[in-house]
């Protein structure tokens, strides 16, 4: 099977390493003084020189080293865990932070690409959802590929809420158990209650609240008629 690969971009991955890189380095050398001074307010005569007084340079060095460890780890966790697409003529297979989706190329009748990646069925379900990354090369594989055009606006933008209560009470507890699994970073598992919610007619979507926060909102689909995607 002739697959197309498509993941984070070269230029983004080295963008990614080389601020984290720097963040590192600073970090670490700011804690490292931080560490001296508080180190010198108990007399402290440093081990073997190191640290002996605020700014002593091999401290900082190996402060400094350290955080650029923590850097190198962080920046191969943030790529390995990024969005990874595999499209053959056959299928789409999606996977992320240890989360995965296989939707069949006849199955799918429209596609979304912006911040997400979204694949419908021609009821309008969502089949997948994933954070897009090098949109281009996504785009320009599926299309080579034989797959529709994908659109630059996503279906039912404007149903989207997120006032849970136009939920029943069995999508609301689903939609709980999603939002529990996303904070405790059990990604997998909320991919399964997504696809569980949209056997149910409820898409959910995913936005950023803040910096660090997410935000969750819920378009229902009326009528609803299922659709299959395959694990």
């Amino acid at each position: 099977m002739n697959a197309t690969t498509v993941s984070l971009s070269t230029r983004r991955r080295l963008a990614l390493g080389l601020s984290l890189l720097v963040i590192g380095v600073l970090l670490g050398a700011l804690f490292g003084l931080l560490a001296e001074f508080i180190l010198s307010l108990f007399d402290f005569q440093g081990f073997l020189g190191v640290g002996a007084h605020v700014g002593e340079v091999r401290g900082l060095a190996l402060t400094a080293a350290l955080g650029t460890l923590i850097a190198i780890v962080g920046t191969g966790t943030l790529i390995a865990e990024s969005m990874r697409a595999e499209i053959s003529d056959d299928d789409v297979l999606l996977t992320w932070k240890g989360a995965s989706v296989r939707v069949r190329k006849e199955l799918v009748s429209s596609i979304y690409l912006g911040e997400d990646i979204v694949l419908y069925s021609k009821s309008g379900t969502e089949l997948a959802r994933a954070r897009a990354v090098n949109p281009q090369a996504l785009r320009s594989s599926l299309i080579h590929h034989g797959y529709p055009t994908p659109s630059h606006t996503e279906q039912g933008e404007g149903e989207f809420t997120d006032d849970i209560e136009i939920l029943d009470d069995d999508a609301k507890r689903i939609a709980a158990a999603r939002t529990k699994a996303l904070k405790a970073g059990n990604t997998d598992i909320a991919e399964i209650l997504r696809r569980q919610l949209a056997s149910m007619g409820v898409m959910s979507r995913d936005l950023k609240a803040g910096r660090m926060g997410l935000r969750t909102e819920f378009r229902k689909l009326e009528p609803f008629r299922s659709a299959a995607v395959t694990a």
